[in-house]
């Protein structure tokens, strides 16, 4: 059973470390990952303790922050992922409003390898391709279909998302042809400008986010 504490997992200021404690003590060994998707890149680091890790991040812009913690596998832990408030002024001129920051730590070596990528070495989504109309343009009333082929990308899940300029899509359909190739459609009911997310595991494809006007 691992959990985790600290006023970290809640909130915090930007450009101020953060802090809080992955407890493992009462689990067997295993590969701690971390991930933390936000407006800003983080700087993460973690260090052993008592109880398992202690980990500490510098947030540099404020807004809603999501830490994933997995522990021994593909799993979050209990309570994962959680939500961050982050207040404060934005300290960095990023033209993105959405980074991903890990780390992992091999068990067996102890050794901390980050990365600003964020998945798992058997999961690679810049090796996944993506087709079609519905990446560019949408029309309304009806069906707006695109490709994604993950064939080459190991082993992860799929997940999309479209968000209009007011309300998000009305509906999002995946369709697995097999072999890790989906056929994805959705429908929109208003004008506007909407973006669409594509991201195998935790990581954005290559061309993620897609802005598509209607």
């Amino acid at each position: 059973m691992v959990t985790a504490y600290g006023a970290g997992l809640e909130g915090g200021t930007t450009g101020t470390a953060c802090e809080f404690v992955v407890n493992t003590s009462k689990a067997g060994p295993g590969a701690l990952a971390l991930t933390i998707d936000g407006p800003s890149k983080v700087k993460m680091d973690c260090v052993e303790c008592p109880e398992g890790y202690k980990v500490t991040y510098t947030p540099m812009a404020p807004g809603n922050y999501l830490i994933s913690i997995r522990y021994g596998g593909p799993y979050h832990i209990v309570g994962s992922p959680f939500k961050a408030k982050i207040t404060g002024s934005k300290l960095v001129s990023s033209h993105s409003n959405h980074e991903t920051s890990s780390v992992m730590v091999d068990p067996v070596t102890r050794q901390v390898s980050s990365s600003h990528q964020g998945a798992p070495s058997q999961s690679d989504a810049s090796c996944v391709t993506a087709k079609g109309l519905g990446l560019s343009k949408g029309f309304i009333g009806q069906k707006n279909n695109f490709s994604v082929d993950c064939s080459k990308a190991g082993r992860n899940m799929l997940l999309v998302g479209v968000d209009g300029p007011r309300v998000p899509c009305e509906e999002v359909l995946v369709k697995h042809l097999g072999n890790r190739v989906y056929n994805i459609s959705y429908q929109l009911k208003e004008k506007g400008e909407y973006i669409l997310v594509v991201k195998w595991g935790e990581q954005h494809i290559p061309g993620s986010p897609y802005h598509i006007t209607v």
